[in-house]
């Protein structure tokens, strides 16, 4: 009966992670977050097919010929559990990439160089040796060695830093979409955390595996909740999401708002003369640019793609001379990402300041209006 119930939720697991994936490629991967998420999901597909391969071979038909097949497969099992929280952390970082947090001893890189990877990947194959790790004596009985508790507690730790730096960033975004999501995807560490305590003072039947399939369909709840207020193109909010934000925004704010309109100069030029494709490529780099100069504000500002080539901006500031720096380094990010593209990239930008009273669709027209005055500004 045990043996039957942990099959079960290996092969439950393994099916709840093939929908999962199967609907994460099926809307197609449109960013290196997504991309990220679908190899984590694919790392703990791998790590619940062995593991129910692992109970077939000690607990429902144990033959000696497969124990070796045995020690194979919980070998294997315990790689792809340190290769899913390594992708985690790969995942964690994409997700705050394009915030100012992400500087050099924050970047994933720093954080494994801190941490190395070799100690928990070289753990299970010495295991074959020592036995520390994990033991299958004669009677296909499935035994935890010292260095199990170690191993979980390593990657608790080593999963507990990119965690703590999304929840930072997570108060640093004014997105209620993008911040939910943040601190969702921090919650795996404690996952991991309590489905280790779990089986270290209960023994239950494999609680891990149980617990991280739960911080699975939290970070893919949270990832599919943000991206219906994305863009996929760009990767910034879409325009159904920028109402409701700033609907709510010039309802409950602690300082001036300034609503940001900006178009791209002589962007039907880049679609006739070098193509579509060409075309979203400079989209993609102005949002680029736009992320880039939002990141050091505090709160962040709202960045929201508003139809075709415009974008807007939605910011918290104490004067119009923190909007100048702003505007000054987009033009400057703009610059800097024109010097690849075989055309120079610029926006014109329309500044307006909510008053008390202004609707969200009042304050958008003002700053529409002041963008067409800067347009034919330019064109003068």
């Amino acid at each position: 009966m045990n043996a039957m119930l942990h099959a079960e939720i290996y092969c439950l697991c393994f099916v709840a992670i093939s929908i999962l994936l199967f609907w994460t490629d099926r809307n197609g991967i449109h960013s290196y977050v997504e991309l990220c998420l679908s190899r984590l999901l694919g790392c703990f597909l791998i790590y619940y097919a062995l593991g129910f391969f692992f109970v077939l071979f000690t607990e429902i038909t144990i033959i000696d010929a497969w124990l070796s097949l045995a020690y194979i497969c919980k070998t294997l099992q315990h790689l792809t559990l340190i290769m899913g929280v390594f992708t985690w952390a790969a995942y964690s970082a994409a997700l705050i990439r394009d915030g100012s947090l992400v500087k050099k001893r924050y970047s994933l890189k720093s954080i494994l160089l801190t941490f190395p990877v070799l100690p928990p990947i070289v753990l299970p194959f010495i295991n074959l040796q020592t036995h520390q790790l994990f033991f299958i004596d004669d009677a296909a009985n499935y035994i935890r060695g010292p260095w199990y508790d170690w191993e979980l507690i390593y990657l608790f730790v080593f999963s507990a830093i990119p965690a703590v730096v999304l929840l930072i960033h997570s108060n640093r975004e004014s997105g209620a979409m993008a911040r939910f999501n943040l601190r969702v995807s921090a919650t795996f560490p404690l996952c991991l955390f309590a489905g280790w305590a779990l089986n270290f003072l209960n023994q239950l039947p494999p609680a891990l595996s149980g617990i991280i399939m739960l911080a699975l369909l939290l970070l893919f709840m949270g990832s599919m909740m943000q991206q219906v207020s994305i863009d996929s193109l760009t990767q910034v909010n879409n325009r159904q999401n920028l109402l409701e934000f700033l609907t709510q925004k010039l309802k409950n704010h602690n300082k001036d708002v300034y609503l940001l309109m900006m178009d791209m100069d002589d962007f039907k030029n880049i679609n006739d003369d070098y193509g579509h494709v060409e075309g979203d490529r400079a989209l993609v780099s102005a949002s680029s640019s736009i992320k880039s100069a939002c990141g050091s504000f505090v709160p962040r500002p709202y960045i929201a793609r508003f139809g075709g080539d415009e974008f807007i901006v939605i910011v918290e500031a104490d004067d119009e001379d923190d909007i100048s720096v702003l505007t000054d380094s987009i033009a400057e990010n703009l610059s800097h990402y024109s010097e690849d593209l075989p055309y120079e990239l610029s926006m014109s930008i329309g500044v307006a300041k909510h008053h008390d009273g202004q609707t969200p669709k009042e304050l958008i027209h003002e700053a529409d209006q002041l963008l067409y005055d800067v347009k034919e500004k330019k064109k003068s």
